[in-house]
């Protein structure tokens, strides 16, 4: 199907060009991955093609990206050790997935959303539904190591949760849009739309990175529906106020360290990649989406120094896992999000831009190798009903994988007081 033709109301991998079998429509369907094997092997011919960029003599590793070692290692074992197969069918065993189509007429024109999501509902009859959104290079599976502990808690004196888990437009099986302009605002009212349709008329939402900006932005939007959030990524700018006391001496030590981590990560980090993800991301996907190792090497590129333990989460097999959600699709679809988002004035390529105040009450999760870490709780409330931050001394950017406990204790403590959380208002 071209993407300027008109969608019918059932789609299939055929109409959409998909690399792995679907069909989407307005039912709620039940999906297992299957990938087709013709694309598994022209994958597998790609990364046996693998040219690879020799290191500077005298260069410290990671200087300018990552060394030639990791390269070599993750070709290697992509090349001999690597099973997609295996990958499948855990993915299929472990998790519950499905596939619909949503419109989100307040910011997408009514144009059809196909999605797949990860639906998992808890036994118990107290469950709260949960909105669990990815961010990137993330995907839906970042909630498998939460999922079981959420839905089937350890004891009955911690909340469980109904947990709803979709991936964004253009992310894994999510197809990509089928119409320019998918901002943070319509992929919000896309979440939104989707858990209307699963019964879910008011929710709780979690996430980091992007899943922590949609959430924001779908309280905004969705206030009738949107009970509360916990955030793992509740970013914000020093006021212009804030850096003159900076500049002045006159901030406290706490102050001075975010401003610092903030202003050095838009500097480094961000400057690295955000600007073509931002303005250029098609003639980016353009080499990526022809060279699977380099894919990979992009997103562990940007993902192993926010890591707290980057040799035991960045495994080989995670690292090419990771690259497949995105090598999958197509990796344009997945990689717009930084251009529709900074047209919603999410962000820019200088950094993250003010964002409206969250009515509703927060829990803020802050973990040692994140961007945001430490940002003063005082701060954290000019943007938002921030009723708890808790300041966590191991973790990074994905707190999921390498600090899910924390993730795990932080939502259950904030979620299991009715009152703080406004849980008991939820089935109004």
């Amino acid at each position: 199907m071209r993407r300027n033709d008109t969608p019918s109301a059932t789609l299939t991998a055929a109409d959409l060009g998909l690399n792995f079998e679907a069909t989407f429509s307005t039912e709620v369907t039940p999906f297992n991955i299957t990938v087709k094997q013709s694309f598994l092997d022209w994958t597998h011919l790609k990364v046996s093609l693998t040219r690879i960029v020799h290191d500077t003599p005298g260069q410290p590793e990671f200087t300018d990206g990552p060394p030639k070692r990791i390269v070599e290692n993750v070709t290697s074992f992509w090349n001999s050790n690597y099973s997609w197969q295996a990958v499948e069918a855990h993915l299929n065993s472990k998790l519950r997935q499905f596939t619909t189509i949503v419109t989100a007429p307040e910011f997408f024109n009514g144009t059809p959303i196909p999605l797949h999501f990860v639906h998992h509902r808890s036994p118990r009859a107290d469950a709260i539904p949960l909105l669990h959104i990815h961010g990137w290079p993330s995907s839906f599976i970042e909630v498998e190591p939460l999922i079981e502990a959420l839905t089937n808690p350890p004891n009955s004196s911690l909340p469980a949760f109904h947990v709803v888990a979709p991936s964004i437009p253009g992310f894994s099986f999510s197809p990509s849009p089928l119409k320019a302009g998918m901002g943070i605002r319509a992929i919000g009212a896309a979440m939104n739309a989707l858990m209307q349709k699963l019964g879910y008329h008011r929710y709780v939402a979690q996430g980091g990175d992007f899943g922590a900006i949609i959430e924001r932005a779908m309280a905004v939007d969705f206030p009738e529906a949107v009970v509360a959030l916990h955030s793992y990524f509740w970013v914000m700018s020093p006021a212009p106020s804030d850096l003159q006391r900076y500049f002045q001496g006159l901030v406290t030590d706490d102050e001075k360290r975010f401003i610092g981590r903030t202003e050095s990560f838009n500097r480094g980090l961000w400057t690295s990649f955000a600007s073509v993800h931002t303005l250029r991301p098609r003639k980016l996907s353009a080499a990526l989406a022809d060279s699977p190792v380099g894919l990979a090497m992009w997103i562990y590129d940007l993902e192993v120094g926010v890591t707290w333990n980057p040799d035991q989460v960045w495994t080989p097999e995670r690292i090419i896992t990771w690259a497949m959600m995105h090598w999958i699709p197509g990796v344009y679809g997945a990689l717009a999000i930084y251009e529709y988002a900074a047209q919603d004035h999410a962000l820019s390529t200088n950094g993250f831009d003010i964002f409206p105040f969250v009515l509703q009450p927060v829990a803020l999760s802050e973990f040692a190798l994140d961007i945001w870490y430490g940002l003063p709780l005082d701060w954290a409330q000019r943007r938002g009903n921030v009723k708890v931050r808790n300041v966590h001394s191991r973790g990074g950017h994905l707190p999921t994988l390498d600090a899910p406990d924390l993730v795990l204790n932080d939502a259950w403590a904030f979620f299991g007081n009715a009152k703080l959380s406004n849980i008991e208002n939820i089935r109004l």
